[in-house]
Order: structure tokens, then sequence, then C-alpha cells
């Protein structure tokens, strides 16, 4: 079994079935739980031409495609908290019907704390280019003495000193979620919005910055951005963890700050970028 996924393609049926309807259905499950993944993206991408097919996952992890014709496909599946994966190819015949079950390995969350020595952290850290990139003077960095120095409660805390950063709670009083935008990005204009996220160098949450979208295959991704859009906002960064597990922060305000390793100057970093480094990824490296 891969240690990012793994998937089963079993043929259901092939009788009775029209003529150029070819199915591919199945679920969509988390690979430590193995518990549906609801609200995941599942693609199906021609190997060769155009005219791919995208469905969202259901409230149990089922989707389903109408294949447009026979031949090979690479199947894609992505939600935001877990590794991404594609497929491939899969061989589609003249009215098969197919199910298949595909499992992510989720990214890190809910972190317990790891006891690990500040050298190990550091080493990590230079490593990942943290300190390199801090020389640059591009965005702000939080070190792991700053974030020791403070002893926040939650990860949302040690953003609150930040320039630009506004951190905003959903409810009154100190319990609830709290959720981060910056200032200054180029899509708000001095105004706020939520920026991209990543965790140990993967994508945990998008942000407000999305491509425009035209013509009519566009406007099915639009739908899917949507959606996914609302599934984004409730994501917030104290779910990462306490902050005893985070080892850095980079926090860059507007696109042009962003590294090109997080997505450099481009539409989809215009409300700016946080990256989150933990003692748990240092744990995975060293094993």
């Amino acid at each position: 079994m891969s240690k990012a996924f793994c998937s089963t393609l079993l043929l259901v049926a092939t009788l009775g079935l029209p003529l150029e309807a070819q199915r591919l259905s199945g679920r969509l499950l988390d690979l430590l739980t193995d518990q549906p993944i609801p609200y995941g993206i599942v693609t199906l991408l021609p190997q060769e031409g155009k005219g791919g097919r995208v469905a969202i996952t259901d409230e149990r992890g089922y989707w389903s495609f109408q294949v447009p014709g026979p031949g090979a496909y690479y199947v894609a599946a992505r939600r935001i908290g877990y590794q991404p994966w594609i497929s491939g190819p899969v061989v589609i015949k003249e009215n098969d019907d197919l199910e298949s079950v595909f499992h992510l390995r989720p990214l890190p969350v809910m972190l317990d704390p790891v006891e690990v020595s500040g050298a190990a952290v550091r080493t990590y850290l230079e490593l990942t280019g943290f300190y390199e990139r801090q020389k640059s003077n591009f965005g702000h960095f939080i070190t792991p003495e700053q974030i020791e120095k403070r002893r926040a409660a939650r990860v949302t805390d040690l953003l609150t000193s930040l320039p630009g950063v506004q951190v905003v709670s959903m409810t009154s009083g100190s319990v609830g979620p709290r959720f981060v935008q910056l200032r200054g990005g180029t899509l708000s204009r001095g105004g706020l919005c939520r920026p991209r996220v990543f965790v140990d160098g993967l994508m945990w949450a998008r942000g407000d910055s999305r491509p425009a979208r035209t013509g009519e295959e566009d406007a099915v991704e639009a739908a899917i951005d949507e959606r996914l859009q609302r599934v984004d906002q409730s994501l917030s960064l104290d779910d990462i963890g306490p902050p005893s597990t985070i080892a850095a922060i980079e926090v860059y305000r507007s696109a042009a700050q962003v590294p090109v390793q997080f997505g450099g100057t481009s539409v989809e970093t215009l409300c700016g970028v946080i990256v989150i480094w933990t003692r748990t990824g240092l744990m995975r490296i060293a094993r």
C-alpha cells in the first residue's frame, strides 16, 4: 500500500447499459480512519485530449461520473487537509460500469505536543529554507524562540502582534473558532481577505484568492470553487494544533512577497500566504 493513498477498482457490471453509457463511481475515504471524506474533488482526465469531468463527493464520500467514451483516463482526488493524489491511467471499455475506492492521507491536524531539542528544530528549519527566506527581508517571520517566549494559548494568538494581520472571532468572548485575515493583499486593495495556508510545505487552505472562470467548462469549476470556498472558510489555524507543536511561522501579506515554492506572484496568492512549520513535521522527516 502506498504511504499517500490506496485504491481498489472493481468491475461491477457491463450488461444492460445503453451505448456510450460508461460509468465510473466510488467513494473517497480517509486512509488512516477509513471514514468518508465529504466535499472532496474527484477529477476524470482523459489521457489524450480534453473534456475532463469533475465531481464533488457527498456527505458519505460517494462520487460518480458518466464517462464520455471508452479510453484511458487519469483519476485525481483532492481535499483541503489531505495530500492530493492522481491514479492512472485507468482503461475504461465500452459500456463498462466501474466502482473505485480511493484513500487520501490527511495532513497533520490537532497534533499532540512533541518534545524535540532546540538544535533539532533549527536543523529542520534550515532544511526547509526558513532562515534563508528570513534573510530576504520579505514577509514576517516568527522563530521558535519567539513562539516559546510568547506562551500563547492558541496558534492565532501568535499572529496578533504582526502588522496587517487581523484575527477575527466568529463568536463573542474567548471561545469559538477564530480566523486570520491579511490587510494589504493585492486582491483586497488594502482591505482584508483570507490568505492561502501551507503546513509543513503542503497546502492546507486555499484562501480567498481564486482564478477567474470564463466559458462553459470553467463555469463548472467556478461552481466547485464556490462550494470549496465555503468549506475552506470553516478552517481555523487553531485546528492545526496547540502552539507547542509549532516550530515557526512565515507571513507574506502580498503576492509580491510570496516565494516561488509557495506560489510566487500569482492570482492564487493575491491575499497573501501563511506558512506554518510544525514540530511533528520534523519528527516525520526524522523517521
